[in-house]
C-alpha cells in the first residue's frame, strides 16, 4: 500500500468509510503529502478518467463512485496548493 492510500485510511474512522471525505480529513492528508503523493494523485486522476471511459453507460452507480473519487482527489490537490501558499 502506498503512502497516499495509508493517509486516506488513517484519516477515516470505521463510521466514515462509506461517507464522502471531509475537508478536515483532506486537510490532514494534505499536510502529510510531498511531491511523490502529488504525483500519485495525478496518476490516480488519469486512472479514474480511463475507468470512467470504460464504464458502461448503464452502470450509473459505478460512474458516480468514480466521479466522487475524481472530485475528492481534485479537492486534495487544492488543499495541498493552499498549504504551500505563504
Amino acid at each position: 500500500m502506498d503512502k497516499l492510500s495509508r493517509l486516506f485510511e488513517k484519516s477515516r474512522d470505521v463510521q466514515s468509510l462509506y461517507e464522502r471525505t471531509t475537508d478536515t480529513q483532506l486537510n490532514f492528508i494534505a499536510t502529510k503529502c510531498n511531491r511523490d503523493e502529488v504525483a500519485a494523485i495525478h496518476i490516480r486522476l488519469k486512472l479514474f478518467r480511463s475507468e470512467l471511459a470504460a464504464c458502461p453507460e448503464w452502470d450509473g452507480d459505478t460512474q458516480d463512485q468514480i466521479w466522487d473519487a475524481i472530485e475528492t482527489h481534485k479537492r486534495l490537490l487544492l488543499q495541498i496548493d493552499l498549504l504551500k501558499k505563504p
